[in-house]
């Protein structure tokens, strides 16, 4: 994080003027700059590297590890990378200009949503629930709930703030309800969890997850519903989508949840070449199952997911490739 601050501070100082137009490397090596070594957007810049290859075999996606979307727009604008994996949300929060942007970028367009099944999922032991009537994260305002949250500065974290906040249920207001707030990583929040030390974890994650799997074995689970105009809120101003969580995704599961979900996607800047963008999108369309194949969570990608995005501008290269 340290080189993402200096990365932000480079921009407050001026340093980014026309850096969006960095973007030529040649097509026989792209640079994707994704998240960490070992996480599922390695394994997308893999799969997108197998369908450059599939159709030019002289091609390659190098994939450069970062600290996240956030980081992958800046890296991106200073011409570090030729394209980027990012949640959508993170692409909204930096259009607006919003923290910890000091100032609006929205030097990049999309190529393809890669997913949009990842629901912030709110994961309520039953025995708190029970105690309290809690159906909804409504129900949560005033009581002493130990909620567990992702690290601060993360997009599930600034999500499940915003979607409390529309709700008037604020950090200071669980704290003074004789709550908590604790800000961990999903290996962290497990445990807590587990350990019946947090009532509450939120996060943005697919369906059947490890350690959802884990805490339902160790401690009864009620999943919260999200209110009709919170979900409404989330779409308009942070890039989510409606998401129902279908009965039966989880043993302990009777019924449908609404909530809200994160959409993650591959990002070009907009001064990138409408040639070289839409035939990278048509080796992405052609190729498509070099992206399924990398990881079961990924089977559900399709064309219609791909050109599905709503809260971003696509590139016009793209947009070429798909027909519209």
């Amino acid at each position: 994080m340290r080189k993402f601050n200096r990365l932000i501070a480079a921009i407050g100082a001026g340093a980014l003027l026309a850096a969006g137009a960095a973007t030529g490397a040649s097509a026989e090596n792209y640079t994707l700059c994704g998240a960490s070594p070992g996480g599922l957007w390695a394994l997308l810049g893999a799969g997108i590297d197998a369908a450059v290859k599939a159709e030019d075999p002289s091609s390659s996606v190098t994939y450069q590890t970062s600290s996240g979307g956030f980081a992958n727009i800046v890296q991106m604008s200073q011409g570090n990378c030729d394209m980027a994996i990012i949640h959508l949300g993170e692409g909204v929060i930096a259009t607006n200009g919003e923290p910890p942007f000091p100032q609006p970028m929205d030097d990049f367009a999309l190529v393809a949503v890669m997913y949009n099944w990842a629901p912030m999922q709110w994961l309520m032991s039953e025995k708190f629930a029970a105690e309290h009537d809690i159906t909804s994260i409504a129900d949560m305002k005033d009581t002493p709930v130990d909620l567990i949250v992702n690290r601060k500065g993360i997009l599930p974290s600034i999500l499940a703030e915003a979607a409390l906040g529309q709700l008037g249920i604020t950090y200071d207001g669980i704290d003074a309800a004789g709550g908590s707030v604790q800000f961990q990583g999903s290996k962290t929040a497990e445990e807590l969890m587990k350990d019946g030390r947090g009532d509450i974890w939120t996060n943005a994650m697919f369906i059947g997850t490890g350690s959802i799997n884990a805490i339902a074995e160790s401690v009864d689970l009620r999943l919260l519903s999200v209110p009709d105009e919170v979900v409404d809120y989330m779409v308009k101003n942070y890039g989510s989508m409606p998401y129902t969580v279908p009965a039966g995704s989880y043993p302990w599961l009777k019924e449908d949840v609404k909530t809200f979900g994160a959409q993650a996607g591959l990002v070009v800047p907009k001064s990138a070449s409408k040639e070289e963008v839409e035939a990278l999108t048509k080796a992405l369309l052609d190729n498509i199952s070099a992206i399924q194949n990398v990881h079961k969570s990924m089977k559900a990608l399709t064309p219609e997911i791909m050109m599905s995005g709503e809260s971003l501008p696509y590139h016009e290269g793209a947009l070429a490739a798909y027909g519209k």
